[in-house]
């Protein structure tokens, strides 16, 4: 388990960031994808992880996650991926079974354990569930991320 609160954890997403380089996303309708990019907080004190994936054995897998401090995961959407049950203690739907969509943010004492469902969360708005480039632009709002470079799409 990690040691951040709760508190710090909330801050953390809710600080506004940049990315690193102004170099274009890449998003690939079809094939495999699986990098980071690197964002900073406006001041510089903190360094954030911005993650793309597409599945390699399920293409239509998606994966956005951003974390803090190289391994703390603030907030991850899962697309078409299993589903997930919640702990048996989660602040959240204990133990129940979510389906794709799903959000995972960091609860204290559960890391990045327990999901939620994306219209339930405050301040997460997808649009199209169903297309995933137009979830990566309100994934990069809901971590407040700002000035967001261009996004090239690839087949």
């Amino acid at each position: 388990m990690s040691s951040l609160l709760q508190l710090e954890a909330d801050k953390l997403l809710a600080v506004p960031k940049v990315f690193k380089d102004l170099d274009p996303l890449r998003f690939s309708l079809t094939t495999v994808m699986n990098y980071d990019r690197v964002l900073v907080s406006h001041d510089h004190r903190e360094e954030f992880i911005l993650t793309i994936e597409r599945g390699n054995r399920k293409r239509t897998r998606l994966k956005y996650q951003t974390r803090a401090r190289k391994i703390i995961v603030l907030a991850r959407l899962d697309f078409d991926g299993p589903h997930h049950r919640n702990p048996p203690n989660s602040p959240y739907r204990p133990n129940e079974r979510l389906a794709c969509p799903h959000l995972h943010l960091y609860r204290e004492g559960f890391d990045d354990r327990v999901a939620f469902i994306p219209h339930e969360v405050s301040g997460l708005v997808l649009e199209n569930p169903a297309d995933g480039l137009a979830c990566l632009e309100g994934f990069l709002r809901f971590c407040k991320i700002q000035s967001l470079p261009p996004i090239q799409t690839e087949i």
